[in-house]
């Protein structure tokens, strides 16, 4: 990864993407940039629809992110046994730890304003089941949430979902929880077999080297 890519990550600012000199990180500037290249997601939506994928992404957006915030930042054993090192290994030591504890405290602080440094872990869970639910709920037994053709609102549940339902933690009920909604489970499916397998020969990674942990491994991970 290189020196810009590693100092988006750094400072939370995933996903992003890079388009020869720029680098483009946040969902929203991404989907601007695009746009600004003719691409858009939602051209075949009216403005009742807009608003709702919106409403969706911002529901997305207050819960999921600052529960994957909590549970990394805030409980103390997936913040030692998990964030600690993964945070800290791009850095020599003692920067690892200085800049790992700095960013504990942003997130702590952050978190503390929303309303979530207060919340029990058993409260996370629950707002993120209420979450999954209604989004669940709002996909029904379509392939995508507005019909045939994705839109942003599949492009950030999937990037959420799928780093909930492939990343190992000490206590994996987050993705248990996903795993209870099977069309959120096969929306992440779709996806990756539709716009990473078949772009990279239907492999992981175009290389050969596994770029990301696939679902079909998904059995292997503690319940």
């Amino acid at each position: 990864m290189s020196r810009g890519h590693n100092y988006q990550v750094e400072k939370g600012r995933i996903p992003f993407i890079k388009a020869g000199a720029f680098v483009v990180a946040e969902l929203d500037p991404i989907v601007a940039f695009v746009a600004n290249k003719g691409v858009t997601l939602t051209e075949g939506l009216d403005t009742t629809q807009k608003a709702d994928m919106r409403a969706y992404m911002s529901l997305v957006s207050n819960v999921l992110a600052n529960a994957e915030l909590y549970v990394s930042w805030v409980d103390r054993t997936t913040y030692e046994e998990v964030t600690m090192s993964r945070y800290g290994s791009v850095h020599p030591w003692p920067l690892n730890h200085v800049l790992t504890k700095q960013k504990r405290q942003q997130i702590h602080r952050r978190l503390k304003v929303l309303g979530w440094k207060q919340k029990s872990l058993e409260e996370v869970y629950n707002e993120v089941e209420h979450c999954c639910s209604a989004l669940s709920e709002r996909l029904d037994k379509q392939e995508f949430f507005f019909g045939k053709r994705p839109t942003e609102l599949d492009a950030l549940v999937f990037g959420h979902l799928f780093t909930l339902l492939t990343t190992p933690l000490p206590d994996n009920r987050l993705a248990t929880i996903v795993r209870s909604f099977s069309n959120l489970v096969k929306l992440c499916q779709v996806i990756e077999r539709d716009f990473f397998e078949r772009n990279n020969g239907g492999s992981s990674s175009g290389n050969g080297e596994g770029d990301y942990d696939k679902l079909e491994d998904l059995n292997q991970l503690p319940m």
